[in-house]
């Protein structure tokens, strides 16, 4: 016998497996770890196939089996097959997210780990209201095994998700996942369903050390974790009797990966159902995305009404241009600080809004025009003065760290000017105009460490602090009860981006920042400060009118043939010389028409001509990490699958190129 054995690491240009054959007086299941020699080195891989075929090459035999149970079932190798296939990725870079390294190599559970206890005797249950109970009632019962929960901000997802997965672990003895899109949302979540299941869960996500996560893998592995919270990566675990996933906040962004493989939670939440018909998928949001609404129209379930029967907060729209005429400059409305100096008399809390972290945005001179830029991805620097323990100019994306100049190194001026805002500047201005305010401030600088943002969400729910000053982190999900104002500093930040999904970011995440407010006794406020108070996007955010707003995007996306209404593939081609960059996407480009070409001779559907637009156009960050960057976009309507036969006709080396990255269903087309 032989077996088919998975190194994780590069092992050859055309072969993912290598050919070993299997001791005699052997037996070995598909999954297994062993251990094989390779290049003189003793090396851990994984069984993926075995034959009884003799290979027409010299084969070395399986040196050590470990251990005797399979790591890995026959259904998650299958869903891996389909994710290499289909996101164009080599097989052994998914390994590392369905097996833990240290799982991987045999190695013990650290000592110092220790099961976490609940007592039974805290948990509670909240009772469900109408609404709820009649959402409870559909999903468990209906056989549609996929359903969106579309509700108002505040009206009680979360009781639903908890009482359905009680109903999946105590009724059906199964394991259920809930996957939140930001880790800063993991503490409330993990907290919420202790309390109201009786029973610890298990939590996987990227702030977890390799010995946590060894333990959380061996656990649900051994079909002990019934509740598993995580972020993304969690949807890879080894469950046993999965039946059901819950994708709250199913809008985010965040569930779809950035680099290879680039997966969207969405797709494998399909995959997953097609592996398991019995497998139910809850999907919920106050502002479901375009693409989820569309699909799931016919098994969406509304909520209304706040769970606590207060109203949804009243929403004004500041026009910054009018307070630009009154000869107000400060980063406040007269609105804005009339309510925050309410909120702080009536000794409530308040949140500030802004999309964006550092103190500005870039640093010029007023003499010739000079703006400090990132040498490798030529965007401008952003100025920071208390993240590191001295001013500093960072670039958010490559890292990049630089001193601020006091001389501008063109005219060697010296009249520099720090321009835009950001959270740290925010945090100074409130010291300034509300001295007597506790201020918090919640960004990706703030919250780096593995417990940050969990002690300043304590906190702040403690009402240890008065204000709390947040980017995208505090827009969604968190409940507050104290907090009964919101403002929104700019809302302009990311409008003007060309890109199809622009205004329904846009909708989205005012509508979230905005359900913040009110959510327990009083009506809350929000004061969305802008240049664009005519933006259709703001008008619905302030109408609270979601379906205004899909009725007029299903439009524009039905017209120009975007998701929904069409399938997208995109290549970002990277080159360290410019002119290089511009021919191999010129070559890339001119080879999938010339594959186009060939695939409609075959095709005797007349409607089926013409399915195809392929352009190409610098990023919108043209120059990133010292790499210059060109986009091809590929749109079909007809023929879903018509963008995945001609990238796999591609030559082996474009889609092994490191510099050349294929996004299948990308979420911006920048």
């Amino acid at each position: 016998m032989y077996a088919e054995i998975l190194i994780p690491q590069k092992v050859g240009n055309e072969k993912e497996t290598l050919t070993y054959k299997i001791p005699e007086n052997t037996t070995l299941e598909v999954g297994q770890i062993v251990k094989v020699n390779l290049r003189k080195k003793s090396v851990f891989g994984i069984t993926w196939n075995t034959n009884n075929t003799e290979p027409s090459f010299k084969t070395l035999e399986i040196s050590e089996i470990p251990d005797k149970k399979p790591l890995i079932s026959k259904k998650q190798i299958e869903l891996i097959n389909w994710i290499s296939k289909y996101y164009f990725c080599p097989i052994h870079k998914l390994i590392k997210y369905f097996i833990p390294k240290r799982v991987f190599l045999n190695k013990e559970l650290p000592k110092r780990l220790k099961e976490k206890a609940i007592k039974l005797e805290n948990f509670s249950t909240q009772k469900l209201n109408s609404e709820q109970q009649a959402a409870f009632s559909t999903i468990t019962t209906e056989n549609k095994n996929k359903f969106l929960i579309h509700g108002v901000t505040g009206s009680g997802k979360t009781e639903i998700y908890s009482h359905l997965s009680k109903h999946c672990i105590n009724i059906l003895d199964k394991q259920v996942l809930i996957l939140v899109p930001e880790i800063s949302l993991t503490p409330q979540i993990i907290e919420y369903f202790e309390k109201s299941l009786g029973i610890a869960a298990t939590v996987i996500n990227s702030k977890i050390s390799e010995g946590e996560r060894q333990l959380a893998w061996e656990n649900i592995w051994n079909n002990k974790s019934k509740l598993v919270i995580g972020s993304r990566s969690a949807i890879f675990a080894p469950f046993q009797n999965l039946g059901m996933i819950i994708i709250d906040e199913e809008h985010d962004n965040s569930y779809k990966q950035d680099k290879s493989p680039r997966y969207s939670i969405h797709q494998i939440s399909k995959k997953f159902q097609e592996l398991d018909p019995t497998l139910k998928v809850i999907l919920g949001s106050a502002t479901p995305s375009i693409e989820t609404a569309e699909e799931l129209k016919d098994s969406t379930i509304f909520l209304k009404e706040r769970f606590s029967q207060t109203l949804l907060p009243k929403i004004e729209i500041v026009d910054l241009r009018d307070e630009f005429k009154k000869h107000n400059y400060s980063i406040f409305s007269e609105r804005l600080a009339e309510e925050i100096r309410n909120t702080l008399d009536k000794k409530e809390q308040a949140i500030l809004f802004l999309n964006r972290r550092g103190s500005a945005s870039s640093i010029v001179c007023r003499d010739c025009g000079y703006a400090a830029k990132c040498l490798k991805c030529e965007t401008p620097l952003t100025y920071h003065s208390k993240t590191l323990q001295t001013p500093t100019l960072i670039c958010h994306h490559c890292g990049q760290i630089s001193k601020p100049v006091s001389t501008c190194p063109t005219c060697k001026g010296t009249n520099i000017r720090f321009l835009g805002i950001g959270t740290q500047k925010i945090e100074e201005e409130v010291h300034k105009a509300f001295p007597q305010a506790r201020v918090l401030r919640a960004d990706k600088d703030t919250t780096n460490t593995k417990h940050g943002f969990k002690e300043i969400y304590k906190k702040f729910r403690n009402q240890e602090a008065d204000i709390l000053i947040g980017t995208q982190m505090i827009a969604k999900g968190l409940h507050l009860p104290n907090v009964n104002l919101v403002g929104v500093i700019v809302a302009d930040i990311g409008l003007n981006i060309p890109d199809f999904r622009t205004e329904e970011r846009n909708f989205q995440l005012m509508t979230q920042v905005s359900g913040r407010a009110g959510r327990t006794s009083n009506e809350g406020k929000v004061i969305i400060q802008t240049y664009n108070p005519g933006h259709f996007s703001l008008i619905c955010t302030k109408e609270n009118n979601y379906e205004k707003f899909f009725n007029y995007e299903r439009t524009q996306r039905k017209l120009l043939r975007n998701p929904p209404f069409g399938r997208l593939g995109k290549l970002v081609i990277e080159n360290k010389s410019l002119q290089e960059c511009q021919r191999l996407t010129e070559k890339i480009e001119n080879l999938l028409w010339k594959y186009y070409r060939e695939e409609e001779k075959t095709v005797e559907k007349v409607e089926t001509i013409n399915d195809l637009e392929i352009r190409s156009y610098p990023a919108y960050l043209a120059r990133l990490r010292g790499k210059y960057r060109y986009v091809i976009l590929i749109k079909t309507h007809i023929d879903y699958e018509l963008i995945h036969k001609l990238l796999e006709k591609l030559p082996k080396e474009y889609i092994m190129d490191s510099n050349i990255k294929i996004d299948i269903d990308p979420i911006s087309t920048t």
